[in-house]
């Protein structure tokens, strides 16, 4: 929940500057992946209202109590259309090759995109490295299904206050 919850704040505060300078935001594409597994999966809102009201029910504001027995989801934005000029063909994704978002469109403002990858990009990567250290080291297969919580700490101390950290900076934005 923490990471879910700070992942997908820092992508509607962009997307929110973003529709503020472009236009609607609509078909936002995200991937997804949970801390056990790594296996990535996608999800798709209509609108960033949809965004807020997943976040709210999925990942509401929390406490670290338990956190030990949650598993978080990182998600990480992979593209979106932005109505514009009477049309919603203006598709913003995010270029691999290049690690970087892009158009192909010419009603998109540079700026905008430029924002994007220096802003959004940069605070993604470092959740990804606050994500990555929490991962569970598990010598017991599948602990989380049968030891009680807290009964064995599974994460890094030190992961966890670098993650506590990045809450309260993200949390609301």
């Amino acid at each position: 929940m923490i990471t879910d919850r700070i992942s997908l704040n820092i992508a509607l505060k962009y997307l929110d500057q973003f529709q503020q300078n472009e236009g609607d935001v609509i078909d936002i594409l995200f991937s997804y992946k949970d801390q056990l597994t790594g296996f990535s999966k996608s999800v798709k809102f209509p609108n960033i209202l949809s965004i807020e009201i997943f976040l709210e029910k999925y990942a509401p504001l929390t406490t670290f109590k338990d956190e030990e027995c949650r598993v978080t989801y990182l998600y990480e934005l992979k593209a979106f259309s932005v109505v514009k000029q009477g049309t919603n063909k203006n598709k913003i994704y995010f270029n691999y090759n290049l690690n970087l978002f892009t158009t192909l469109n010419t009603n998109t403002n540079n700026i905008s995109i430029s924002n994007l990858n220096t802003g959004y990009v940069n605070s993604l990567n470092e959740i990804k490295y606050a994500f990555l250290g929490i991962k569970i080291d598990e010598y017991i297969l599948n602990q989380l299904d049968y030891i009680e919580c807290g009964y064995i700490e599974i994460h890094n101390p030190a992961a966890i206050e670098l993650l506590k950290k990045l809450y309260n900076k993200y949390k609301e934005l």
